[in-house]
């Protein structure tokens, strides 16, 4: 459906029962909506590394490494995710 609204964005051939305003308003509607939602996945990530430096600190008796590992691997899934929508937004 994205692709179909993009084409007919760039070709300029729109038919009569689209009009381009309704086309435009889906577009920015979607940018805003991959904007807002790859702020969101980049506010989780770094929450989530905040989780793990405060743990570190307050020793909470949490398997370390595990925790790090884990973590880790969260904050980097989360922070591509939300690079990845919030890129999408912008091209």
């Amino acid at each position: 459906m994205f692709f179909f609204l993009k084409m007919l964005q760039v070709t300029k051939k729109i038919p009569n029962f689209v009009s381009r305003k309704a086309i435009t308003m889906k577009l920015k509607k979607r940018e805003l909506l991959y904007q807002e939602a790859g702020k969101y996945f980049l506010d989780l990530s770094k929450l989530v590394f905040g989780g793990i430096i405060l743990a570190e600190i307050m020793n909470l008796g949490i398997n370390d490494e595990a925790m790090l590992i884990i973590g880790g691997v969260l904050v980097l899934v989360f922070g591509f995710i939300g690079y990845r929508f919030y890129s999408k937004s912008k091209g």
